[in-house]
């Protein structure tokens, strides 16, 4: 009984992996390459990181390293970039759900 415990562990695991590895794959994510997201604005527009389909909201956390180039801002479709001058910078959003993901936001 416990072999067949073990073994049914062991196949879930492997499910759930997979069908995550998958659907990052179908969503065309290049963070499996370890490279970020590539966002361009224009200052003053708005990437709604959650609309996106890219990030599983509600996030729990967004940091850009620089603040003069890029701000996180509330949507009514949850979490945004708002370009504030030109430049680039990385930004990382962490949720409950899913791995953090980096975005390199250029703004114009």
């Amino acid at each position: 009984m416990e072999i067949r415990m073990k073994a049914s562990i062991i196949i879930v695991t492997v499910f759930l992996a997979l069908i995550l590895f998958v659907s990052d794959v179908m969503a065309g994510d290049t963070t499996e390459l370890g490279l970020p997201h590539e966002v361009e604005l224009q200052v003053g527009e708005i990437f709604k990181v959650c609309k996106s389909g890219i990030v599983v909201c509600p996030v729990i956390l967004s940091l850009c390293d620089d603040a003069n180039i890029v701000t996180s801002v509330n949507t009514p479709d949850g979490l945004g970039f708002k370009g504030v001058a030109p430049g680039t910078t990385l930004c990382s959003v962490g949720t409950a759900v899913g791995p953090r993901r980096l975005f390199r936001v250029t703004v114009h």
